[in-house]
């Protein structure tokens, strides 16, 4: 079973427990004298716990109940065969439903709050998953714009540079139906492991498009950029099958540098590049 089956099992048992317990209450109220008073406590109560949680229900219900003990021991007493009525059978057992009210309806927003929790973590997860290309586990295209123009807002106030690389391979579309769908994966597994040993921590790598990878580099040229492309060449002009066969991968590099002056200029024509590749993953 599970888990979001298990919480609406717990919320409709505590709801069914609330309304049973409100039953009882009000029929104790109509055996006793306490009056109007007995009817506009227990919605407080139950409000209080709902919106606050059990602990602000239960310091809520001490408090009011105190009170009410107090009210009638002093201001209005209510005797029978000479006893406050608090410390008779129908006294104890009003006090008890609506402590025991005031704790349904904690459980219920404890619950609640649970099950929001939950549901926020299952967004933050979607949203992640929704950033990342699902085959190498690198960013994706809307993640990259996001990320350019987040490194363009922070250049514009700091200043300084950074640079964005394109590795373009050109008739990748075809590689899955040469060499089957084993290779393809195996390839892009093995590229994008050495893309993250070729590259620094903080340089930001994206599968932008089916055939394009993009690179971040911040507070880097692109003579420095172009560095990491040489790490990877061997690797594209002679790929290794796990036949054993060599094969080349013809690719395109690109770079461009972004700066204060030219920021806003060259950021269109990189998401204009990104555009313009293959559809994204």
């Amino acid at each position: 079973m599970n888990q979001w089956t298990q919480e609406s099992i717990k919320l409709f048992g505590l709801i069914s427990c609330l309304i049973i317990g409100t039953i009882l209450y009000v029929s104790l109220l109509l055996m006793s004298d306490v009056g109007v008073i007995g009817l506009v406590i227990l919605p407080i109560i139950v409000i209080a716990s709902l919106a606050f949680g059990m602990r602000a229900g239960l310091t809520f219900s001490v408090a009011l109940l105190a009170f009410l003990f107090v009210y009638f021991l002093w201001f209005a007493p209510i005797y029978q065969e000479g006893e406050v009525q608090f410390f008779n059978w129908k006294g104890l057992s009003y006090t008890a439903l609506l402590l025991t009210m005031s704790i349904l309806s904690g459980l219920i927003h404890q619950l609640v709050k649970k099950v929001q929790l939950s549901r926020h973590e299952l967004e933050e997860r979607a949203r992640q998953l929704i950033a990342v290309d699902p085959e190498t586990w690198l960013d994706n295209a809307e993640r990259f714009r996001m990320d350019v123009n987040s490194e363009r807002d922070r250049l514009i106030r700091h200043g300084g540079s950074f640079a964005v690389s394109f590795i373009q391979l050109h008739e990748f579309t075809h590689f899955e139906e040469r060499y089957g769908r084993t290779e393809y994966e195996w390839f892009l597994n093995y590229f994008s492991d050495e893309l993250h040993m070729a590259t620094r921590r903080t340089d930001q790598k994206y599968r932008v498009a089916h055939d394009t990878f993009a690179i971040i580099f911040p507070y880097t040229s692109p003579a420095a950029a172009q560095v990491v492309h040489d790490r990877i060449r061997p690797l594209l002009e002679q790929y290794e099958l796990q036949s054993g066969e060599h094969v080349g991968l013809t690719y395109e590099d690109t770079f461009y540098e972004v700066s204060r002056e030219n920021c806003n200029a060259v950021v269109e024509q990189i998401l204009s590049k990104a555009s313009a590749t293959s559809l994204d993953v």
